[in-house]
């Protein structure tokens, strides 16, 4: 019994040894994660300290049913936010990837254990634990009741952690199918804008509202007898001195955390181990099946004729490529569920500057309108300015055939502007009918397809000179070495990229409002030649460029993140 004791703790110091070593090297080598993390500390921490603060005042303030309502609440929100971090932000990186250790012989609920232990040092943790040391402060009102707010605490941030372990490193495992992540990639900006809907709209809502109806309600009963209400109790018992209920308390929420950490390790070992045999059938039945349907066909002439578009052979090859990793790639569906988040964010914006407009003038709608269509294309330019990028290792085949190199770029910004030129065209009519501004949606049209032309050009050049390969993680996608010089390369590129888009967006806006319309007929065609000029000289000089710096680009895409 000893030894498997010592051989537990020997095990749960090594876990904790390898995140924080693992921790500290991510830190190390990507300096934008170090710059963020310090800029992370610097603003959010006083910020937990003054929710702690309001925590502190609440307590002594309220009568004690009160304070442990407030309590349950508190701890309700820790609850969420535990549970909810990894699907917000989740990625999976070798720092958390458990499924490596399974060589070793450490059993899934020691994993898990360890992983647990290993959050003592995130970021959540750290801004959560102000509030918990208050709460301390303000329940333990004696010495009996210390060791039991103590231990109330620490078994309710058990269960909490081991709940957000649980839906991180099962998500991990099962979401290395391709068909996972895209239903992931789509779901989870949903539950975003979910939550942003819900906290633009609960502030409005609480005002005048009657919160006895809440805490006399059955919800909040129902609540009480979960988790973060279970700890309250047995917090709040324990601060009355109530000794039988805060043990009872505190026994329910021990054996819950208990059982969610072993119900991790199930998870962790099914979704990891369990699964092997199962998914490598799976793939195999699925590359025959793909080997079946990639038989060649060939087509009838008639077919041909009605079909296919006067176009250079390897530019329909690169397009097809690319139109293929367009549907397939969580990348492209991830930065499109970002316009559906600018759409909500935006569209909310829209709503409440045409409540201050006045009667009949509409200014301020139709500027939020114009800069709305404005930031989506700084959005868009990720696609644009890393078209490589999703490649990777295949770039180096790509560049192996004797095509045109002005063709192979053709044919990726054929893809990238039909799709762009969609979502622009649905994102500018829900804008503008949001901000009831129908006559706008021509202008913008044209703006937005022009605008993306110049991106997608200054995106031509950029690709070549910082290629980045994007990498999945989970149902998030990243750049594998992206910086801090990188990130201002970036940022300059954008800014570059909007000071020489701004003669198209005057050629729109002048006539729109301080000249004739009749211009437009003179602007239009002039905005139309520009965008196309800038287009065909990146087109040239990109070209030029991918044939010097192709070893480059296909070794920076091929490396291992």
């Amino acid at each position: 019994m000893a030894v498997s004791i010592g051989r537990g703790a020997s095990s749960l110091g090594l876990l904790f040894w390898l995140k924080r070593k693992l921790v500290w090297r991510h830190y190390c080598r990507q300096t934008s994660a170090a710059v963020g993390a310090i800029l992370a500390i610097v603003f959010l921490v006083p910020a937990a300290v003054m929710a702690a603060f309001g925590c502190f005042v609440g307590f002594h303030a309220f009568t004690p049913v009160n304070a442990e309502h407030l309590l349950r609440a508190v701890l309700l929100g820790a609850y969420v936010m535990w549970a909810m971090s990894p699907v917000l932000g989740y990625a999976l990186t070798e720092d958390f990837d458990l499924s490596k250790l399974f060589l070793y012989p450490i059993s899934p609920p020691m994993m898990l254990a360890g992983a647990i232990a290993g959050s003592v040092i995130d970021l959540g943790f750290l801004l959560l634990l102000p509030t918990l040391v208050v709460v301390l402060i303000s329940f333990a009102t004696g010495l009996i009741a210390f060791p039991l707010v103590l231990a109330a605490l620490a078994c309710f941030m058990f269960h909490a952690i081991a709940l957000s372990q649980v839906v991180n490193l099962t998500a991990a495992g099962l979401l290395r199918s391709r068909r996972g992540r895209d239903v992931m990639a789509v779901l989870i900006p949903l539950l975003s804008i979910f939550l942003y809907l819900a906290s633009q709209s609960v502030p409005n809502m609480a005002r005048g509202f009657d919160w006895s109806r809440v805490l006399n309600g059955r919800t909040w009963t129902v609540i009480s007898y979960l988790p973060p209400g279970l700890a309250a109790h047995a917090i709040g018992a324990a601060s009355r001195g109530e000794l039988v209920p805060a043990l009872a308390s505190l026994l329910a929420i021990a054996v819950i955390a208990g059982a969610t950490l072993y119900l991790a390790g199930w998870l962790l070992q099914l979704a990891y181990a369990g699964e092997v045999g199962g998914f490598v059938r799976r793939r195999a039945a699925q590359a025959a099946a793909e080997s079946i349907a990639a038989q060649p066909t060939i087509p009838s002439a008639a077919h041909g004729r009605r079909f296919r578009l006067n176009l250079p052979p390897a530019v329909l090859a690169v397009a097809d490529k690319d139109f293929k990793y367009l549907v397939r790639d969580p990348f492209f569906k991830t930065a499109l569920m970002q316009t559906v988040y600018m759409v909500v964010v935006f569209g909310f914006g829209v709503l409440r500057v045409s409540a201050y407009d006045d009667e009949g003038s509409g200014s301020f709608s139709q500027a939020v309108t114009w800069g709305s269509s404005s930031m989506l294309l700084l959005m868009q330019a990720q696609l644009s300015f890393n078209s490589f990028g999703p490649d990777g290792a295949a770039a180096a085949t790509l560049f192996l055939f004797p095509s045109s190199r002005r063709h192979i770029l053709i044919g990726k910004n054929l893809v990238l502007l039909g799709a762009l030129a969609l979502v622009n065209a649905a994102f500018v009519g829900i804008i503008c009918a949001l901000a009831r501004q129908f006559q706008l949606y021509p202008q913008l049209i044209v703006w937005t397809t022009l605008a993306t032309v110049i991106v997608i050009a200054c995106g031509n050049l950029l690709s070549i000179w910082l290629p980045v390969r994007v990498v999945v993680r989970g149902f998030m996608t990243r750049s594998s070495s992206v910086g801090f010089t990188q990130l201002l390369v970036y940022l300059t590129a954008m800014l570059a990229t909007a000071l020489v888009s701004a003669p198209v967006l005057a050629a729109l806006v002048v006539p729109t409002y301080w000249v004739s319309p009749l211009w437009f007929s003179l602007t239009i065609p002039l905005a139309g030649a520009y965008a196309l000029g800038l287009y065909l000289l990146s087109l040239h000089t990109a070209a030029n460029s991918l044939l010097e710096h192709e070893p480059e680009i296909a070794a920076k895409l091929a490396a291992q993140p």
